[in-house]
């Protein structure tokens, strides 16, 4: 299959070390250790992660962002709680939740002349208080898969700020959905808690996600990127759409096998650009044939 082959020849070749042990693992019976030792690469000593694990964050201190990557990452290979890594970064994040909203912040101030995305320069995270979704709906989602590491009371606190943040919202944006959908899939959150999300999120869900197909090459939030598998809890919501999204994948790949980042950072540290955009194409990469694998 060429879509396979040639993306095959890009990840090996192109990718980060990281996506090409994570390519392995997926496709090619590779181990979760050599993942693993390519993530620990990333981690920090308070536990966190930074390092440019985020391409477009390439401050190489820990955040909440990168912190949220790699346990994403962990997630995927399904690594317990007795993994250093893990401890490391849910170390770090508790050490950095703000109790008084409750929340977590996104990303540390950093100085001006760390390349990362305009975006993040002069990012300020939501007002002097109140609660900040984004992160914290989907850190609270790994409080739940690692429960250990959270006294119950916290835990109970923070999920309990994101359902009444989320019921109150009439449009939220795809980044802070993703963050919801994440602590939705959380394997061990309680009934109760899954009932309360899924009808907001098919509500919100309605309108949030883009079912026009001349959309697909913008920076939008796709079909697939709610439903990545024909087992997804929201696959009848998009039904009709999902066969023309997945035909999009497979005709938008570049002729060197990747998928590259339909954002750009502009003229802003242009040269380090270059390499982020790289690596974004690994990792949409990854996703894109996961995808493709799930539907056949």
């Amino acid at each position: 299959m060429k879509t396979f082959e040639n993306a095959r020849t890009f990840m090996l070749e192109q990718a980060r070390p990281l996506e090409a042990a994570l390519f392995a693992y997926h496709f090619e019976n590779g181990g979760a250790a050599d993942v693993l030792a390519e993530l620990t690469r990333y981690q920090n000593e308070d536990g966190g992660f930074g390092r440019a694990l985020e391409p477009d964050f390439r401050y190489a201190g820990s955040s909440v962002l990168a912190t949220s990557v790699a346990l994403q990452m962990l997630g995927q290979l399904g690594i317990s709680a007795d993994e250093p890594l893990v401890q490391g970064a849910m170390r770090y994040l508790l050490d950095n939740l703000d109790a008084s909203r409750p929340s977590w912040y996104l990303i540390p101030e950093f100085p001006d002349d760390v390349p990362a995305a305009p975006w993040w320069h002069g990012y300020v995270d939501g007002g002097p208080d109140g609660f900040l979704p984004n992160p914290t709906a989907e850190i609270t989602g790994y409080l739940w898969g690692y429960p250990a590491f959270a006294p119950e009371d916290v835990r109970l606190r923070l999920t309990e700020a994101s359902l009444v943040w989320l019921e109150q919202a009439e449009e939220v944006d795809m980044h802070t959905l993703s963050c919801y959908l994440r602590l939705f899939q959380t394997s061990s959150l309680p009934l109760e808690v899954k009932e309360r999300l899924a009808g907001k999120l098919r509500e919100l869900l309605a309108t949030a996600v883009v079912t026009d197909p001349a959309a697909w090459n913008d920076y939008v939030f796709t079909p697939l990127h709610v439903v990545d598998s024909p087992d997804s809890p929201f696959a009848d919501m998009f039904a009709s759409v999902i066969q023309a999204n997945l035909d999009h994948l497979v005709h938008t790949q570049a002729d060197d096998g990747s998928w590259p980042p339909p954002w750009s950072w502009g003229d802003f540290f242009a040269d380090t650009w270059v390499q982020a955009r790289r690596e974004w194409a690994g990792i949409l990469m990854l996703h894109n044939l996961r995808v493709l694998c799930n539907f056949g």
